[in-house]
């Protein structure tokens, strides 16, 4: 692999979720055997990976939030971040969820940080990610 060749030690794996719907419902273009294939390339090169979560997105419920757990897990990563919550942008997709959702007001100007964060899932994910939390 060229990247090891020239150097590479580590990887971060911005891979978000671990549950293919989730990460359909965040408009990603890859599925979580596309990144188990890159994980084990990586690997199989001595880079080191780290994994990041991003938890509490649209669609996330308690079982989503496991599977992706379990997924990252049976990466065997040497690191992991967990972020429980998603930036609301001005003008994204992500802010006109939110207002749809109720969670922000249609005139929101989004100048002080708001995440998003599914409903159903206060305060359970605290507890159930709360140790690991980046």
């Amino acid at each position: 692999m060229a990247m090891a060749r020239s150097g590479c030690v580590e990887v971060a794996l911005g891979f978000e979720s671990g549950c293919e719907r989730v990460l359909g419902e965040m408009n990603k273009r890859f599925v979580p055997t596309d990144v188990r294939a890159i994980s084990d390339l990586l690997a199989a090169h001595g880079i080191r990976r780290m994994g990041f979560l991003l938890l509490g997105g649209p669609g996330e419920t308690r079982e989503s939030v496991e599977e992706s757990l379990a997924f990252a897990e049976s990466l065997r990563l040497d690191s992991l971040r967990i972020t429980v919550g998603i930036r609301i942008y001005p003008g994204t997709a992500l802010a006109r969820r939110a207002v749809e959702d109720g969670m922000i007001p249609d005139d929101h100007d989004l100048l002080v940080p708001r995440f998003y964060l599914a409903h159903g899932l206060d305060p359970w994910i605290y507890e159930r990610v709360g140790d690991r939390l980046s």
